[in-house]
């Protein structure tokens, strides 16, 4: 399976609110690097191996409710994969609404994702977490 294909794939697994099953193609040892400052998100920081990955997923996911997960734009580079997400969201402790805009960048090596990389509006961030 292309490198595309297992991030299109997990993409639609996240929408569909499977979080374990969007990781399915996670090497055991997969980094996830959530560009931001800590002082800003308690989510931001780097995880290191599926179980870590999927506790932050989950943490963020008990914080928010995703209304709509949207890939605007994803980008075939082989085993590089780049892609522009929107999300709709609700923050459940307050009911506010938003829409958060997310630069992803994967690595896929051998059939598995090795490594994501996160960047999002840190300013709209800071409002709201």
């Amino acid at each position: 399976m292309r490198a595309v294909d297992i991030v299109s794939n997990l993409y639609q697994a996240y929408a569909d609110r499977d979080i374990e099953g969007a990781l399915s193609r996670c090497s055991e040892d997969v980094v996830f690097r959530w560009i931001a400052d800590p002082r800003q998100s308690r989510h931001a920081g780097t995880a290191h191996g599926k179980q870590e990955f999927l506790a932050r997923l989950l943490a963020l996911d008990d914080d928010f409710e995703y209304r709509h997960f949207v890939p605007v734009e994803i980008i075939d580079g082989g085993d590089k994969v780049a892609a522009q997400v929107e999300i709709h969201m609700t923050r459940r402790a307050t009911g506010e609404e938003f829409i958060m805009r997310t630069a992803n960048f994967w690595t896929v090596r051998d059939g598995e994702i090795i490594e994501m990389v996160e960047y999002y509006d840190t300013a709209l961030a800071a409002s709201v977490f």
